[in-house]
């Protein structure tokens, strides 16, 4: 039996030969790689500064920290998102206030979120679930957590920072990594600086032969850089995002005629369905992995010491919410295989 994986990276030739590049290089960590990427990021989805870091998690961490996010605040986050959106806030001391989620494409509801805000609200994290972008308005200072969605000439600019994921089943990726981009130049030079243990230099400036090798350290930082040998995948991954994103668009049309359903999102293919862990076991004999995306996380055993209230399409969302194989190398075929399984089973017809 083929086996059909929940998600594949697309990785060929040309990554290949980059990382290999940089190998014979000398200079693994982070270096003029990771500036060209940068760069080259920062001019696709249409910002001022973009600044590499090892996940979107640390990201969000650094943006909340630029931010003063610090003990007695409060930052609202989706329940509806991975563990990472809401642990962030915690490790700042601060208090994640869970919100519910549209019942159309499963991101932030604005009332929900309207009836959240106090006067200890610092921050708003948006999630752009599936690709889906979470339009929200707000006063409150917006950081993204845009790991589903990298959108080319995208509105990233108007929020305080946008945080960025290339894991591995990510739209792109660099096998793990993450960038924050910032409209504001302050912001970026401390950024910069915070990712690698608040140094006034990076090691590439320092140890070059035509550099100084002194260096300060301004405050007290963190360990979250990335490494050219990321980089080196990301600049590739970056030209050939396009591609992907058509080729993802295709599969979601293709599923949505298949199975009658309105999906938009190009990074996440969800479905609900009744009685899941049968369902899930139905489709892992038939050789398709699935998985889901995800929990909700005011009934976790992590977040219960907060005061939760009733998230009601969280709630139903979350036992239900399936997620089948979308990727960039799925093919025709075997998409139809997927929906044809899929259509044997009791599942609901939303528009996600």
């Amino acid at each position: 039996m083929k086996q059909i994986p929940f998600e594949r990276p697309s990785i060929g030739k040309e990554e290949i030969k980059a990382v290999t590049k940089v190998l014979k290089s000398g200079w693994l960590t982070m270096g003029p790689e990771t500036q060209a990427f940068e760069e080259e990021f920062a001019k696709y989805v249409g910002a001022k500064h973009a600044i590499a870091v090892n996940s979107a998690t640390s990201g969000l961490f650094l943006a909340l920290k630029a931010l003063g996010i610090k003990n007695g605040d409060e930052v609202i986050v989706p329940s509806f998102t991975f563990a990472a959106t809401a642990n962030v806030v915690v490790h700042c001391g601060a208090t994640p206030v869970f919100v519910d989620i549209r019942e159309d494409d499963f991101t932030m509801d604005q009332k929900s979120l309207d009836a959240a805000i106090t006067k200890k609200t610092k921050a708003i994290i948006p999630v752009h679930y599936a690709a889906n972008r979470a339009h929200i308005k707000t006063s409150i200072p917006v950081i993204e957590d845009s790991a589903h969605l990298i959108e080319k000439d995208g509105e990233n600019i108007k929020a305080f920072a946008s945080c960025y994921s290339f894991y591995a089943t990510k739209n792109m990726t660099t096998g793990e990594g993450g960038m924050i981009t910032t409209s504001d130049s302050k912001v970026a030079d401390w950024l910069r600086m915070a990712r690698l243990h608040g140094l006034s230099r990076d090691a590439w400036k320092r140890y070059g032969l035509q550099s100084k090798w002194v260096y300060t350290v301004e405050f007290s930082g963190w360990k979250f850089n990335t490494t050219d040998l990321n980089s080196s995948i990301g600049r590739v991954q970056l030209k050939r995002l396009p591609s992907f994103e058509k080729r993802r668009r295709h599969v979601v049309d293709l599923y949505n005629k298949l199975l009658g359903l309105k999906n938009k999102g190009t990074h996440l293919y969800p479905i609900l369905v009744e009685n899941r862990d049968d369902f899930f076991n139905f489709m892992k004999e038939n050789g398709i992995g699935c998985s889901f995306n995800f929990t909700p996380l005011h009934q976790q055993p992590a977040f219960k010491g907060y005061k939760n209230k009733k998230l009601p399409i969280t709630e139903y969302v979350g036992p239900r919410v399936a997620t089948i194989p979308l990727d960039a190398v799925v093919t025709d075929k075997e998409v139809e295989k997927i929906a044809k399984l899929i259509n044997k089973y009791n599942y609901r017809k939303t528009s996600v």
